[in-house]
């Protein structure tokens, strides 16, 4: 399936519906079902989504991507910890920001390109830079956009994250945007409707995904890295 943006950005649909009203019949996947370079690590995938050149053959490469997003839930414990963890990191940003950003800086960024806006917020030819910042927050859930920049030559990347955790489960609805030159509302907006498709659904225990351990010595993309730095946009 293919979704269009726009005549330039489309988004090609590997797994998943997200126009479906209802999670009756909702099927998930697994990790190797949908991504032709990625290791499981205990993930059951409800949605997933690239762009037209990291699509092949009905699975995406997350080492070759412009734009992805992804809707998953898990049962493996530290996962479910980092969860609860991050929601924990977004109450207390929330309480020390407030809601400054996501009302006067974030709705600035949605027509900026990614390039733009890494220009604005880090400085030239610094490795290593991240800024973070929350855009929802409860006591069981959170929303929250990390801009990365791991060496100052290689490129940006945009992250969009939504978690919510419930009993042993942890749902995360990610989008992440690396080409420099696409604006921020082609994330946005994809994020914005799996979010309001998947936010509330139903628990259901889920058994039979495989996990590999990964190898820390791999360069390889990671969706559970991003943003792995201290800093605050």
């Amino acid at each position: 399936m293919t979704i269009g943006a726009d005549n330039h950005y489309e988004w090609i649909v590997v797994h998943g519906d997200a126009q479906r009203e209802n999670s009756e019949g909702l099927q998930s996947a697994l990790v190797e079902q949908c991504y032709s370079d990625r290791e499981p690590y205990g993930e059951y995938i409800l949605y997933a989504a690239g762009d037209s050149g990291a699509v092949s053959e009905g699975q995406i490469s997350v080492l070759n991507y412009a734009y992805l997003a992804e809707v998953r839930v898990t049962f493996e414990p530290d996962l479910v910890a980092e969860g609860i963890s991050d929601i924990g990191w977004c109450l207390q940003d929330h309480e020390e920001q407030g809601d400054a950003f996501v009302k006067e800086i974030w709705p600035s960024w949605q027509d900026a390109s990614l390039n733009d806006v890494a220009n604005t917020i880090f400085p030239p030819d610094q490795d290593f830079v991240m800024a973070r910042s929350v855009l929802s927050v409860s006591d069981d859930h959170a929303s929250w956009v990390e801009v990365t920049r791991v060496e100052a030559h290689q490129p940006t990347e945009m992250a969009l994250t939504f978690c919510r955790v419930e009993q042993d489960r942890l749902l995360e609805i990610k989008a992440v945007l690396k080409d420099p030159d696409v604006p921020v509302w082609v994330l946005s907006d994809m994020w914005n409707a799996l979010v309001m498709r998947f936010q509330n659904l139903s628990y259901e225990k889920l058994t039979g995904a495989n996990r590999i351990e990964p190898d820390v010595d791999m360069e390889e993309f990671d969706i559970d890295l991003i943003g792995d730095v201290a800093g605050e946009a």
